[in-house]
Protein backbone atom coordinates (compact mmCIF):
# COMPACT_ATOMS: atom_id res chain seq x y z
CA UNK A 1 0.00 0.00 0.00
CA UNK A 2 2.86 2.35 0.84
CA UNK A 3 4.60 1.65 -2.47
CA UNK A 4 1.32 2.14 -4.34
CA UNK A 5 0.69 5.44 -2.54
CA UNK A 6 4.20 6.69 -3.43
CA UNK A 7 3.69 5.64 -7.06
CA UNK A 8 0.37 7.50 -7.28
CA UNK A 9 1.89 10.58 -5.62
CA UNK A 10 4.82 10.63 -8.06
CA UNK A 11 2.43 10.19 -11.02
CA UNK A 12 0.26 13.07 -9.86
CA UNK A 13 3.31 15.29 -9.36
CA UNK A 14 4.60 14.42 -12.86
CA UNK A 15 1.15 15.05 -14.33
CA UNK A 16 0.88 18.40 -12.55
CA UNK A 17 4.38 19.37 -13.67
CA UNK A 18 3.53 18.33 -17.25
CA UNK A 19 0.35 20.41 -17.22
CA UNK A 20 2.22 23.43 -15.89
CA UNK A 21 4.83 23.03 -18.62
CA UNK A 22 2.14 22.76 -21.28
CA UNK A 23 0.41 25.86 -19.90
CA UNK A 24 3.67 27.84 -19.94
CA UNK A 25 4.32 26.66 -23.50
CA UNK A 26 0.83 27.76 -24.54
CA UNK A 27 1.34 31.17 -22.90
CA UNK A 28 4.68 31.55 -24.71
CA UNK A 29 3.14 30.65 -28.07
CA UNK A 30 0.19 33.01 -27.60
CA UNK A 31 2.59 35.72 -26.50
CA UNK A 32 4.48 35.51 -29.81
CA UNK A 33 1.55 35.64 -32.22
CA UNK A 34 0.33 38.93 -33.71
CA UNK A 35 -3.34 38.10 -33.10
CA UNK A 36 -4.76 39.53 -29.89
CA UNK A 37 -6.38 36.80 -27.76
CA UNK A 38 -8.35 37.08 -24.52
CA UNK A 39 -10.27 34.50 -22.50
CA UNK A 40 -12.89 35.78 -20.07
CA UNK A 41 -15.74 34.55 -17.91
CA UNK A 42 -19.41 35.38 -18.09
CA UNK A 43 -19.06 37.91 -15.25
CA UNK A 44 -16.47 39.80 -17.31
CA UNK A 45 -13.35 38.67 -15.48
CA UNK A 46 -10.43 38.24 -17.90
CA UNK A 47 -8.44 35.16 -16.97
CA UNK A 48 -5.92 35.43 -19.79
CA UNK A 49 -4.85 37.95 -22.44
CA UNK A 50 -1.72 37.91 -24.55
CA UNK A 51 0.69 40.74 -25.32
CA UNK A 52 -0.85 41.52 -28.73
CA UNK A 53 -4.29 41.96 -27.15
CA UNK A 54 -2.90 44.41 -24.59
CA UNK A 55 -1.05 46.35 -27.31
CA UNK A 56 -4.00 46.57 -29.71
CA UNK A 57 -6.20 48.04 -26.98
CA UNK A 58 -3.37 49.75 -25.10
CA UNK A 59 -4.74 48.34 -21.85
CA UNK A 60 -1.93 46.37 -20.17
CA UNK A 61 -2.86 44.25 -17.17
CA UNK A 62 -6.60 44.54 -17.78
CA UNK A 63 -8.68 42.43 -15.32
CA UNK A 64 -12.33 43.04 -16.24
CA UNK A 65 -14.11 43.73 -19.53
CA UNK A 66 -15.75 46.84 -18.03
CA UNK A 67 -12.46 48.65 -18.69
CA UNK A 68 -12.92 47.93 -22.42
CA UNK A 69 -16.46 49.33 -22.32
CA UNK A 70 -15.14 52.80 -21.52
CA UNK A 71 -12.62 53.11 -24.36
CA UNK A 72 -13.89 50.62 -26.94
CA UNK A 73 -17.68 50.32 -26.69
CA UNK A 74 -18.04 48.51 -30.04
CA UNK A 75 -15.62 45.75 -29.02
CA UNK A 76 -17.33 45.52 -25.61
CA UNK A 77 -20.71 45.15 -27.31
CA UNK A 78 -19.35 42.29 -29.44
CA UNK A 79 -17.84 40.62 -26.35
CA UNK A 80 -21.07 40.75 -24.36
CA UNK A 81 -23.65 39.94 -27.05
CA UNK A 82 -25.85 36.92 -26.47
CA UNK A 83 -25.11 35.21 -29.77
CA UNK A 84 -21.36 34.54 -29.85
CA UNK A 85 -19.42 32.50 -32.43
CA UNK A 86 -19.53 35.46 -34.81
CA UNK A 87 -17.09 37.50 -36.85
CA UNK A 88 -17.18 41.24 -37.54
CA UNK A 89 -15.01 43.96 -39.08
CA UNK A 90 -14.56 47.23 -37.23
CA UNK A 91 -12.55 50.43 -37.62
CA UNK A 92 -10.00 50.88 -34.85
CA UNK A 93 -7.30 53.35 -33.82
CA UNK A 94 -5.13 55.18 -36.38
CA UNK A 95 -6.93 53.68 -39.36
CA UNK A 96 -6.56 50.09 -38.20
CA UNK A 97 -9.09 47.54 -39.47
CA UNK A 98 -9.79 44.85 -36.89
CA UNK A 99 -11.21 41.43 -37.67
CA UNK A 100 -13.04 40.48 -34.45
CA UNK A 101 -14.06 36.91 -33.67
CA UNK A 102 -15.87 35.60 -30.58
CA UNK A 103 -16.50 32.05 -29.47
CA UNK A 104 -17.90 30.21 -26.45
CA UNK A 105 -16.07 27.27 -24.88
CA UNK A 106 -16.77 25.03 -21.88
CA UNK A 107 -14.07 23.72 -19.53
CA UNK A 108 -14.97 21.49 -16.59
CA UNK A 109 -18.64 22.44 -16.92
CA UNK A 110 -17.76 26.14 -16.68
CA UNK A 111 -18.44 28.52 -19.59
CA UNK A 112 -15.73 30.79 -20.96
CA UNK A 113 -15.59 33.17 -23.88
CA UNK A 114 -12.76 33.73 -26.32
CA UNK A 115 -12.10 36.95 -28.21
CA UNK A 116 -9.54 37.39 -30.97
CA UNK A 117 -8.51 40.69 -32.60
CA UNK A 118 -6.58 40.73 -35.88
CA UNK A 119 -5.27 43.90 -37.48
CA UNK A 120 -5.76 43.33 -41.22
CA UNK A 121 -4.82 46.83 -42.38
CA UNK A 122 -1.52 45.78 -43.95
CA UNK A 123 -3.21 42.94 -45.81
CA UNK A 124 -5.94 45.28 -47.05
CA UNK A 125 -3.35 47.86 -48.12
CA UNK A 126 -1.46 45.20 -50.07
CA UNK A 127 -4.63 43.99 -51.77
CA UNK A 128 -5.66 47.57 -52.55
CA UNK A 129 -2.27 48.28 -54.13
CA UNK A 130 -2.43 45.09 -56.19
CA UNK A 131 -5.94 45.97 -57.38
CA UNK A 132 -4.81 49.49 -58.27
CA UNK A 133 -1.84 48.16 -60.24
CA UNK A 134 -4.03 45.68 -62.13
CA UNK A 135 -6.52 48.46 -62.91
CA UNK A 136 -3.74 50.74 -64.19
CA UNK A 137 -2.39 47.96 -66.44
CA UNK A 138 -5.82 47.35 -67.93
CA UNK A 139 -6.58 51.06 -68.36
CA UNK A 140 -3.20 51.71 -69.99
CA UNK A 141 -3.70 48.78 -72.33
CA UNK A 142 -7.22 49.92 -73.29
CA UNK A 143 -6.26 53.56 -73.86
CA UNK A 144 -3.11 52.73 -75.85
CA UNK A 145 -5.04 50.26 -78.01
CA UNK A 146 -7.36 53.08 -79.08
CA UNK A 147 -5.05 56.10 -78.99
CA UNK A 148 -2.24 54.68 -81.16
CA UNK A 149 -4.48 53.67 -84.11
CA UNK A 150 -6.33 57.02 -83.93
CA UNK A 151 -3.04 58.93 -84.11
CA UNK A 152 -1.78 56.80 -87.01
CA UNK A 153 -5.04 57.23 -88.95
CA UNK A 154 -5.07 61.01 -88.40
CA UNK A 155 -1.50 61.23 -89.76
CA UNK A 156 -2.54 59.26 -92.83
CA UNK A 157 -5.58 61.49 -93.36
CA UNK A 158 -3.50 64.66 -92.92
CA UNK A 159 -0.91 63.43 -95.39
CA UNK A 160 -3.58 62.63 -97.98
CA UNK A 161 -5.72 65.75 -97.44
CA UNK A 162 -3.37 68.60 -96.59
CA UNK A 163 -0.52 70.17 -98.52
CA UNK A 164 0.95 73.08 -96.62
CA UNK A 165 -2.16 74.95 -95.48
CA UNK A 166 -4.44 73.89 -98.34
CA UNK A 167 -6.62 70.87 -99.03
CA UNK A 168 -5.61 68.57 -101.84
CA UNK A 169 -7.91 67.40 -104.63
CA UNK A 170 -8.35 63.69 -104.10
CA UNK A 171 -8.78 60.89 -106.57
CA UNK A 172 -11.67 58.47 -106.00
CA UNK A 173 -9.47 55.73 -104.53
CA UNK A 174 -7.98 58.24 -102.04
CA UNK A 175 -11.48 59.52 -101.17
CA UNK A 176 -12.53 55.94 -100.38
CA UNK A 177 -9.46 55.38 -98.18
CA UNK A 178 -10.03 58.68 -96.35
CA UNK A 179 -13.67 57.70 -95.69
CA UNK A 180 -12.56 54.32 -94.29
CA UNK A 181 -9.97 56.04 -92.09
CA UNK A 182 -12.48 58.59 -90.75
CA UNK A 183 -14.98 55.82 -89.94
CA UNK A 184 -12.24 53.93 -88.08
CA UNK A 185 -11.32 57.09 -86.14
CA UNK A 186 -14.97 57.58 -85.17
CA UNK A 187 -15.24 53.94 -84.05
CA UNK A 188 -12.06 54.10 -81.97
CA UNK A 189 -13.07 57.42 -80.41
CA UNK A 190 -16.46 55.98 -79.52
CA UNK A 191 -14.63 53.08 -77.87
CA UNK A 192 -12.63 55.46 -75.67
CA UNK A 193 -15.81 57.33 -74.70
CA UNK A 194 -17.50 54.04 -73.73
CA UNK A 195 -14.43 53.20 -71.67
CA UNK A 196 -14.61 56.58 -69.86
CA UNK A 197 -18.35 56.15 -69.25
CA UNK A 198 -17.65 52.70 -67.83
CA UNK A 199 -15.00 54.15 -65.51
CA UNK A 200 -17.46 56.81 -64.36
CA UNK A 201 -20.06 54.13 -63.66
CA UNK A 202 -17.70 51.89 -61.70
CA UNK A 203 -16.33 54.89 -59.76
CA UNK A 204 -19.71 56.27 -58.65
CA UNK A 205 -20.90 55.75 -55.09
CA UNK A 206 -23.70 53.21 -54.72
CA UNK A 207 -26.42 53.85 -52.14
CA UNK A 208 -28.85 50.88 -52.13
CA UNK A 209 -32.49 51.59 -51.28
CA UNK A 210 -32.91 48.65 -48.94
CA UNK A 211 -36.35 47.10 -48.49
CA UNK A 212 -37.73 43.76 -47.40
CA UNK A 213 -38.38 41.57 -50.47
CA UNK A 214 -39.68 38.00 -50.43
CA UNK A 215 -37.17 35.55 -51.82
CA UNK A 216 -39.81 34.01 -54.10
CA UNK A 217 -40.25 37.40 -55.78
CA UNK A 218 -36.53 37.58 -56.52
CA UNK A 219 -36.58 34.05 -57.96
CA UNK A 220 -39.72 34.64 -60.04
CA UNK A 221 -38.29 37.81 -61.61
CA UNK A 222 -35.01 36.14 -62.61
CA UNK A 223 -36.73 32.97 -63.82
CA UNK A 224 -39.14 34.95 -66.02
CA UNK A 225 -36.28 36.97 -67.49
CA UNK A 226 -34.18 33.85 -68.19
CA UNK A 227 -37.07 32.04 -69.89
CA UNK A 228 -37.40 34.95 -72.31
CA UNK A 229 -33.67 35.55 -72.85
CA UNK A 230 -32.31 32.03 -73.42
CA UNK A 231 -33.22 28.41 -74.10
CA UNK A 232 -30.51 27.14 -71.73
CA UNK A 233 -31.89 24.82 -69.05
CA UNK A 234 -32.40 27.00 -65.98
CA UNK A 235 -33.51 25.96 -62.49
CA UNK A 236 -34.15 27.85 -59.26
CA UNK A 237 -33.97 26.36 -55.77
CA UNK A 238 -35.37 28.62 -53.05
CA UNK A 239 -34.46 27.05 -49.72
CA UNK A 240 -34.90 30.40 -48.01
CA UNK A 241 -38.59 31.17 -48.60
CA UNK A 242 -38.32 34.29 -46.45
CA UNK A 243 -37.90 38.06 -46.86
CA UNK A 244 -34.42 39.42 -47.56
CA UNK A 245 -33.30 43.04 -47.23
CA UNK A 246 -32.04 44.25 -50.60
CA UNK A 247 -32.36 46.91 -53.27
CA UNK A 248 -34.37 44.80 -55.72
CA UNK A 249 -33.36 46.71 -58.87
CA UNK A 250 -29.65 46.55 -58.02
CA UNK A 251 -29.84 42.89 -56.99
CA UNK A 252 -31.62 42.00 -60.25
CA UNK A 253 -28.83 43.82 -62.11
CA UNK A 254 -26.22 41.66 -60.36
CA UNK A 255 -28.07 38.36 -60.83
CA UNK A 256 -28.89 39.04 -64.49
CA UNK A 257 -25.24 39.89 -65.13
CA UNK A 258 -24.08 36.64 -63.49
CA UNK A 259 -26.60 34.58 -65.43
CA UNK A 260 -25.72 36.30 -68.72
CA UNK A 261 -22.07 35.45 -68.09
CA UNK A 262 -23.06 31.87 -67.27
CA UNK A 263 -25.11 31.64 -70.47
CA UNK A 264 -22.12 32.83 -72.50
CA UNK A 265 -19.88 30.33 -70.69
CA UNK A 266 -22.06 27.30 -71.57
CA UNK A 267 -22.55 28.32 -75.22
CA UNK A 268 -20.26 25.54 -76.48
CA UNK A 269 -21.45 22.92 -73.95
CA UNK A 270 -23.72 20.15 -75.22
CA UNK A 271 -26.08 19.95 -72.21
CA UNK A 272 -26.21 23.56 -71.07
CA UNK A 273 -27.31 24.04 -67.46
CA UNK A 274 -27.54 27.06 -65.17
CA UNK A 275 -28.98 27.06 -61.66
CA UNK A 276 -29.64 29.60 -58.92
CA UNK A 277 -29.98 28.65 -55.26
CA UNK A 278 -30.97 30.69 -52.18
CA UNK A 279 -30.41 29.51 -48.61
CA UNK A 280 -29.59 30.72 -45.11
CA UNK A 281 -26.46 29.75 -43.20
CA UNK A 282 -26.19 31.17 -39.69
CA UNK A 283 -26.74 34.94 -39.96
CA UNK A 284 -26.22 35.16 -43.74
CA UNK A 285 -28.26 34.70 -46.89
CA UNK A 286 -26.38 32.91 -49.68
CA UNK A 287 -27.31 33.26 -53.36
CA UNK A 288 -25.38 30.99 -55.70
CA UNK A 289 -25.36 31.01 -59.51
CA UNK A 290 -23.84 27.85 -60.99
CA UNK A 291 -23.18 26.64 -64.55
CA UNK A 292 -21.56 23.63 -66.19
CA UNK A 293 -19.31 25.68 -68.47
CA UNK A 294 -15.50 25.34 -68.65
CA UNK A 295 -14.89 28.02 -66.01
CA UNK A 296 -12.25 30.75 -65.87
CA UNK A 297 -8.67 29.92 -66.84
CA UNK A 298 -5.98 29.88 -64.16
CA UNK A 299 -4.34 32.93 -65.77
CA UNK A 300 -7.55 34.97 -65.60
CA UNK A 301 -9.08 33.89 -62.28
CA UNK A 302 -7.29 36.57 -60.23
CA UNK A 303 -8.36 39.29 -62.66
CA UNK A 304 -12.09 38.66 -63.05
CA UNK A 305 -13.14 41.38 -60.59
CA UNK A 306 -10.68 43.94 -61.97
CA UNK A 307 -12.55 46.77 -63.73
CA UNK A 308 -12.27 46.70 -67.57
CA UNK A 309 -10.54 43.32 -67.60
CA UNK A 310 -12.46 40.98 -69.87
CA UNK A 311 -11.90 37.75 -71.80
CA UNK A 312 -14.91 38.39 -74.06
CA UNK A 313 -14.44 39.88 -77.52
CA UNK A 314 -17.36 42.29 -77.02
CA UNK A 315 -17.12 42.58 -73.23
CA UNK A 316 -16.73 45.86 -71.37
CA UNK A 317 -15.04 44.39 -68.30
CA UNK A 318 -17.18 46.29 -65.79
CA UNK A 319 -19.99 43.77 -65.16
CA UNK A 320 -18.37 41.69 -62.41
CA UNK A 321 -16.53 44.65 -60.87
CA UNK A 322 -19.77 46.64 -60.65
CA UNK A 323 -21.68 43.61 -59.37
CA UNK A 324 -19.23 43.07 -56.55
CA UNK A 325 -19.38 46.77 -55.70
CA UNK A 326 -23.19 46.54 -55.46
CA UNK A 327 -22.94 43.51 -53.16
CA UNK A 328 -20.39 45.31 -50.95
CA UNK A 329 -22.79 48.26 -50.74
CA UNK A 330 -25.33 45.77 -49.32
CA UNK A 331 -22.82 44.78 -46.61
CA UNK A 332 -22.00 41.46 -48.27
CA UNK A 333 -19.38 39.89 -50.52
CA UNK A 334 -19.17 37.89 -53.74
CA UNK A 335 -16.64 35.23 -54.75
CA UNK A 336 -15.82 32.87 -57.61
CA UNK A 337 -15.10 29.16 -57.19
CA UNK A 338 -14.82 26.04 -59.28
CA UNK A 339 -16.11 22.81 -57.70
CA UNK A 340 -16.99 19.37 -59.07
CA UNK A 341 -16.73 20.59 -62.66
CA UNK A 342 -19.11 23.51 -62.04
CA UNK A 343 -18.50 27.26 -62.01
CA UNK A 344 -19.99 29.02 -58.99
CA UNK A 345 -20.48 32.68 -58.14
CA UNK A 346 -21.60 32.99 -54.52
CA UNK A 347 -23.17 36.06 -52.96
CA UNK A 348 -23.36 36.43 -49.17
CA UNK A 349 -25.76 39.01 -47.71
CA UNK A 350 -26.41 39.85 -44.04
CA UNK A 351 -29.79 38.82 -42.58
Amino acid sequence: MSEAYELITRSLEELQSSKQAEYRTLQTVLGHISIGVACYQKDGKIIFSNKSFDQLLNLPGIIYTDRIKKDFPIIYKIMTQENLNQTEWIDHLDGQKLFVKTESIKLREEEYKLLSLTDIRSSLDTKELESYQRLMRVMTHEIMNSANPILSLIRVVNKKLISGKELKTLEKIDQKNIAISLNAIEERTDGILKFVRGYKEINQSIQPQIESINSNEVCATIEAWMNEASDTKFSVQDNLKAPIKIDLALMNQVLINLIKNADDAVAEVEDREISMKLEQREQWVYIQVEDNGPGVSADDVNQIFTPFYTTKKEGSGIGLALSRKIIKAHGGWMEYSRKHGKTQFTIRLPI
